[in-house]
């Protein structure tokens, strides 16, 4: 996961650097440093959320399920009824 924010950190770096570079030469309007910090802190943000949202998403995907005939996860399972 770490590793990731760090990609996704150096990714943004390059986007925002890029994007405001191209601004300035074919625009000749100047977007400042602290604009450029917070698009970086934006996208790195926006990048965190999907990244844990798809490291959740995994963890769900590994989770075993319940064995036996459980009907419910308040107790154990107490029925008699044989195993099909």
């Amino acid at each position: 996961m770490k590793k990731a924010i760090w990609i996704a950190f150096g990714v943004a770096i390059i986007i925002v650097t890029g994007t405001a570079e191209s601004v300035e030469y074919f625009t000749d309007t100047n977007i400042n440093l602290l604009i450029r910090v917070l698009l970086i802190m934006g996208l790195l943000l926006v990048a965190m959320v999907f990244l844990g949202a798809i490291a959740l998403i995994g963890i769900i995907e590994t989770e075993k399920p319940l064995a036996g005939t459980v009907n419910n996860t308040l107790g154990a399972d107490k029925s008699d009824k044989p195993k099909p």
